[in-house]
């Protein structure tokens, strides 16, 4: 069929190839409804592509579409999992960059609605980084996606990349839809209004114009009642089959394949068959009898087996329609240890959930008990926590008390570690040390020992954490343990950090070197945000700084999606103790806007920030914040994730913000600082003692305390002032000097709450001074200077949205209709409210840009 109104879209696919031949790669996105011509767009205007299917399995192939490519090219590119499928892939479209070389043929997905989760991993890497190359990626997908659907992800995650283009292949004109019709018997308005111009549809009445007023099946129906036994015979059999089938399945019946390609059924080429649209694949499927349909499976899965080239998700997919049980429980046992090996988790965890609900479950429980463990290992890495609880349950129970104490052990060592309440996971992960170590020093001992050093470290017993991560590192590094060694440094790095004793954060530096050498991209994102986050909460800004800036760029360049929010989310609080709360807002309303962010820790840090900040603004909603960050700390009943909340609620309703409902529990803050005393932790037992100091329960703070908030709280507010300032905390410096009776002290908090518009405090601090008899007391600022972030005018918070585009003083005066002089004053005053040094730095940073703090509001630099 003639291809019409498609002149455009053949243009931009033609201008990207030539563009990817100069060394400007890009993927392009090509959308549309089933059957509107996305495939015919791309053979007519790319007709050396080399192309990749995703198929509607039940569960698809992991990274199903590169191996389809990987075949194909030259050299080929044998991988196995995500990697090093991608890495290759990303080599062979650098290939010989520069040179003068034959064109790269582009890459096409097909069909990545049915993409499975290796593959978008491969996909999302090279998208990424195609722009440096002479490749050009093309993906089509059904425009039909609900809004959960894993593409959506993908396509946010590259969305923003500049080399990144979409083509919609919209339906037919009327106009183009008589032009094709024309020389047919079917009236043009009848035609369109059969097909509404579906390319597809179109194309069907073209080849039968008598089927005008019947359905897409009873047209393909005909046709193939028209072929000989032996034709329809062989489209049966390929009917059942989703996707491309390759002649080696055909065998003899290969020779039968010519009279359905005459027909319009079947398109072919060397070494492959498909229908000519998957709604006729389906149209001849679903003409088929039940008992039909059931033997042409069980034939397709005998094949299968009988073919070396044969994945096991087709196979297990076959086998549980022809209703073969045993079949289809080995078939998916070795399709999920494939997806496992490729990066393909969710698929993974598809297969081992239909073993484990089939038929033949809890025949073999010790066996049965590996696959919920496997399965709870899957469901954790994808997120779904609740699943990850219960499977690990399940494969507890399949090895009660009695049987195998190693692998009751194992089981419940896992369930420690993905059980939220702290105390429970504290249970479990000393029950699995004492299980292992009757049976002495192993591999799962060491682990058992990482792990409750972990919950000890997370719980801020740091003491105990120490002595149990040293005793796991020791018998790690005797063992050659690489991942268990990663897992007891970060639990060691972070207590010795935490409490004081190892400032350049040593074992945390260690741990993320490790990680990095052994490629434990998991362990990677886990060190990175335990160093992030420890140094931050030891106040150790410039360490935590670095670390982020570090840790950002390797997520990204290892597409570590999972351990950013997190790491954004401390960096979020270190730039709020820093005051630099225009900042530290931004990232917060990234973190919550970002999918899921509600349900993780990294909500906690993000409500609770956002909550503190309002109420030293005097902003409403504070109560709504906090809420949200005290349902997820609940959760885990964990000392780090309690006291901050219970802190900046006792902070919220001395500052005044309206939260009765979250203070009316007064011993929530004595219950934290007492945990806090117990375990020996000087900041919580700081932050929560200055609270309970002011509300009346406590008259001095113990030498364990901070030295800061010891020093404040004792009598010594003018000196407290003078560490926080040291520390970098503008803050907490004015709210101690706010205690002051020396009126220079009184006055230096009001001058750094009116720059941080903190109306509550500043309200204080000038109460304080007319206390101390001050009478000439400076006007706090405009309200409408009030309402913004750092106290920022309107004007100059449109200015700062124009800077944070990279826009000049020069283009900013052009828009705002201002003079040149007056952007650079407004640009000035930014800069100083903000704490900020250069243009740059009020940008937000991105994965690979500098984080380091350099100032803050009212201190010197």
């Amino acid at each position: 069929m003639v291809l019409l109104e498609r002149e455009a879209e053949v243009a931009t696919l033609g201008a990207a190839a030539d563009a990817a031949e100069r060394g400007a790669g890009s993927l392009i996105w090509v959308s549309g409804e089933a059957g509107s011509g996305k495939s015919a767009l791309l053979r007519a205007a790319l007709p050396s592509a080399i192309w990749g299917f995703c198929e509607p399995l039940s569960t698809p192939r992991p990274l199903g579409p590169f191996r389809d490519i990987e075949k194909q090219l030259e050299p080929p590119l044998p991988s196995a999992d995500v990697t090093s499928m991608r890495d290759r892939l990303l080599d062979w479209l650098t290939a010989n960059e520069g040179a003068v070389t034959p064109r790269r043929p582009p890459l096409i997905i097909e069909d990545a609605h049915w993409i499975d989760d290796a593959s978008a991993d491969v996909l999302r890497f090279l998208g990424r980084r195609v722009a440096k190359t002479r490749g050009l990626l093309v993906v089509t997908f059904r425009d039909e996606l609900g809004s959960d659907h894993p593409l959506r992800a993908l396509l946010g995650d590259l969305t923003g990349t500049g080399a990144i283009d979409r083509i919609n292949v919209a339906p037919l004109s009327a106009d183009a839809v008589t032009q094709l019709v024309q020389a047919t018997t079917v009236h043009a308005d009848e035609a369109y209004r059969l097909t509404k111009g579906n390319a597809f549809l179109v194309s069907e009445l073209v080849r039968s114009p008598q089927a005008a007023g019947s359905s897409v099946l009873d047209s393909v129906s005909a046709r193939l009642m028209r072929l000989p036994v032996a034709s329809r015979t062989l489209v049966e059999f390929l009917s059942v089959i989703p996707g491309r089938v390759t002649g080696s399945l055909l065998g003899a019946d290969w020779a039968f394949i010519d009279d359905a390609v005459t027909a319009g059924l079947l398109n072919v080429d060397a070494t492959a068959v498909e229908f000519r649209h998957e709604l006729v694949r389906l149209a001849v499927e679903a003409g088929l009898p039940p008992g039909r349909r059931r033997e042409l499976h069980a034939e397709v899965a005998k094949r299968m087996l009988a073919s070396v080239t044969a994945e096991p998700a087709a196979i297990a997919f076959h086998a549980r329609l022809a209703r073969d049980d045993a079949l289809a429980r080995s078939s998916e046992i070795a399709a999920a240890r494939q997806a496992v090996a490729a990066g393909s988790h969710r698929q993974a965890a598809e297969h081992l959930r239909r073993v484990l609900e089939g038929p033949d479950s809890a025949t073999e429980p010790a066996t049965d008990g590996a696959l919920w463990l496997a399965l709870s290992h899957e469901e954790y890495l994808i997120g779904r926590d609740a699943a990850a609880v219960a499977a690990a349950q399940r494969a507890v129970e399949l090895h009660p008390t009695g049987t195998d104490p190693r692998q009751r052990a194992v089981a419940v060592c896992w369930l420690s570690r993905v059980t939220a309440s702290e105390a429970e996971s504290h249970r479990l992960a000393r029950s699995a040390v004492e299980m292992l170590e009757p049976l002495g020093p192993g591999s799962e001992l060491a682990e058992a020992y990482a792990y409750l050093a972990t919950n000890r470290m997370l719980a801020r017993d740091l003491v105990v954490a120490e002595g149990l991560a040293q005793r796991a590192l020791t018998m790690a590094e005797e063992l050659g343990d690489i991942e268990t060694q990663v897992v007891a440094l970060q639990a060691l790095g972070a207590a010795r950090t935490l409490s004081g004793q190892e400032p350049d954060c040593h074992h945390l530096h260690r741990a993320v070197g490790l990680a990095r050498e052994g490629g434990l991209d998991a362990e990677l994102g886990r060190a990175y945000s335990n160093l992030v986050s420890a140094a931050g909460e030891a106040r150790l800004y410039d360490v935590s700084g670095r670390a982020t800036t570090e840790a950002l760029a390797e997520f990204l360049a290892r597409d570590l999606d999972g351990h950013a929010n997190y790491t954004r989310a401390w960096h979020a609080r270190c730039l709020f103790e820093q005051g630099r709360w225009s900042q530290a807002t931004a990232r917060v309303d990234e973190i919550i806007a970002a999918d899921g962010a509600l349900k993780t820790i990294a909500g906690v840090t993000a409500f609770t920030i956002q909550g503190r900040i309002r109420a030293r603004r005097g902003d409403p909603d504070v109560a709504g914040s906090l809420r949200e960050a005290g349902a997820l700390a609940a959760r885990t009943g964990s000392l780090q994730r309690t006291a901050p909340v219970a802190a900046a609620v006792q902070e919220a309703a001395w500052l005044g913000a309206a939260v009765p409902e979250l203070s009316s529990d007064a011993t929530a803050l004595e219950r934290n600082y007492e945990l806090a005393l117990q375990r020996a932790n000087a900041w919580a037992v700081g932050e929560l003692g200055l609270w309970m100091w002011r509300s009346g329960r406590l008259a001095t703070l113990p030498p364990i305390a901070a030295e800061p908030y010891r020093r404040h709280v004792n009598g010594e507010p003018e000196a407290a002032g003078e560490l926080w300032r040291e520390i970098g905390c503008p803050y907490e410096a004015a709210d101690a000097w706010s205690d002051s009776a020396q009126e220079r002290y009184v006055r230096e908090s009001l001058r750094i709450f009116t720059e941080l518009a903190a109306r509550p405090g500043r309200q204080r601090a000038a109460r304080r001074l007319r206390e101390l008899g001050v009478r000439s007391i400076p006007r706090g600022p405009r309200a409408s200077t009030a309402q913004q972030a750092d106290g920022l005018t309107s004007r100059e918070q449109e200015v700062l949205s124009w800077v944070r585009q990279g826009y000049t003083d020069a283009e900013i005066a052009a828009r705002l209709q201002l003079s040149v002089k007056t952007v650079g004053h407004h640009v000035s005053a930014v800069l100083r409210k903000t704490g900020s040094r250069s243009r740059r730095e009020l940008q937000l940073p991105t994965s690979g840009e500098s984080v380091t703090p350099e100032g803050s509001p009212g201190l010197p630099r």
